[in-house]
């Protein structure tokens, strides 16, 4: 767009004025023309040749009023390209021109008031010069002042849509299933604090019975977050599809995200590799949350093993660990937005009270132990504004196949879902199912 184009529509031209505008500016100048014109005769001291002074101040203020709302709205915007200099004095000679149209017209009803009265008349003229100086610029600041909230509108409209449309593209980079592997019951969501989060889970198919699942939290929130973790996400997809082992692809995606980020970025990650057929894990913990693993008879374990989190030193080594889950065991990875999200008297959440939550609700699904913790959490927030991502995958190693175990709920399909306010693994609604009431919910599994 040129750079004229672009003038005239940052001072656009208004329409028509609409007739309750003019009924109620009328209004105003006639208000305000009734107190100079009695307050100018009570100077007089009540004259009887000054009777006419109201009346022609009523007439001078709405002349007066229109010409200031006529220039302002039609003639300056005309003469926006002009320079300064010159659009100011044509800008005041346009209001003086006005007065004095309305002193014509105010003395046609007693044109002996200039011969009688010549002090008077002289002071009518003089403070409804003044009067359509102040009107006008008035006028002037406040149709400035509604352009620019107009356009402060459109700027935060066009942005609310560019952060959906990034918004779109983050969920569009996790999951849309889960796969569906006898023996197995997988299930992740995210909720970002923003439009976008930085926060993020993968699971990605290898072949051969084996899944490589991730999470990881990018410090900080909004845009610059999310266009970290997509291109984190990015590497780690293709260097996982290769066969890179779990410590030497997070030795190179922290050199990634060191030469790519400056010196306040990092992230914290943790990836594995199952194997389905075995229940064999292989892991490196990058300073993330340590995952909790709850066994089948109740004892529970932390994978800690690896290094420190990604993006803050160059060359670092990262160790990895092993276990193996067991029928019965679940393995939960959690950011945490969960474990710090705090009430309103700034009491945080905690991890004995989400190792509560795992423990009581141990045999439900793996969708139903989520619900259970995202509603615990906004249940414990009571109301606050989340001020982090919540992210968790929940991956179950069941006691009988998947086609054995009963339906889940309808509204709890093992595909992942997509919400105005929620990300992959959340439903259209934001929360989990809806109201934080749904922890009271039972279901066969937890009988």
């Amino acid at each position: 767009m040129s750079g004229d184009a672009r003038g005239i529509t940052s001072h656009r031209i208004p329409g028509q004025l609409g007739g309750k505008t003019i009924g109620l500016w009328a209004l105003a100048n006639t208000a305000a023309g009734l107190l100079i014109g009695a307050g100018i005769l009570v100077f007089a001291k009540g004259e009887a040749i000054n009777a006419s002074l109201v009346p022609m101040s009523v007439i001078y203020a709405n002349v007066v009023g229109f010409t200031a709302l006529v220039t302002v709205r039609f003639v300056l915007p005309r003469w926006s390209g002009l320079p300064a200099y010159i659009r100011v004095p044509l800008a005041l000679a346009t209001l003086l021109g006005g007065s004095v149209l309305g002193s014509g017209l105010a003395m046609i009803i007693n044109p002996l008031l200039l011969l009688y009265q010549v002090r008077l008349a002289i002071m009518v003229m003089t403070v409804n010069g003044v009067l359509a100086l102040v009107v006008g610029a008035l006028t002037y600041a406040h149709d400035r002042l509604r352009e620019q909230i107009e356009n402060e509108s459109a700027a935060r409209a066009g942005l609310e849509r560019e952060m959906e449309v990034a918004r779109d593209i983050q969920m569009g980079l996790l999951p849309k299933t889960f796969p569906n592997i006898p023996g197995l019951d997988l299930f992740a969501f995210t909720v970002p604090a923003r439009h976008v989060g930085g926060d993020c889970y993968d699971v990605i198919e290898l072949g051969d019975g084996k899944l490589a699942i991730t999470i990881g939290d990018v410090a900080g929130k909004g845009p610059p977050a999310a266009i970290l973790m997509a291109t984190v996400q990015a590497a780690v997809r293709a260097l996982s599809e290769s066969g890179v082992p779990a410590g030497s692809l997070i030795e190179k995606v922290n050199s990634l995200v060191y030469r790519s980020t400056e010196d306040s970025g990092f992230i914290t990650f943790f990836y594995c590799v199952l194997d389905t057929k075995t229940g064999h894990v292989r892991y490196v913990n990058a300073g993330h949350n340590p995952p909790c693993v709850l066994r089948a008879d109740g004892r529970k374990e932390y994978l800690e093993c690896g290094g420190v989190v990604i993006g803050i030193m160059p060359g670092m080594k990262y160790e990895e660990g092993e276990m193996t889950l067991g029928p019965g065991d679940d393995l939960v990875l959690y950011t945490d937005g969960i474990t710090e999200a705090t009430n309103p008297r700034d009491e945080m959440y905690g991890e004995e009270r989400l190792e509560e939550v795992l423990a009581a609700h141990c045999r439900a699904s793996a969708r139903e132990i989520e619900e259970r913790v995202y509603s615990s959490v906004k249940d414990f927030t009571e109301g606050a504004a989340q001020a982090d991502d919540l992210t968790m995958v929940v991956v179950k190693m069941v006691r009988e196949s998947v086609e054995e175990r009963s339906l889940p709920h309808e509204e709890s399909p093992r595909e992942a879902k997509g919400g105005p306010s929620a990300a992959r693994g959340a439903p259209a609604t934001g929360d989990l199912r809806g109201p934080a009431k749904a922890a009271t919910l039972m279901t066969p599994h937890d009988t």
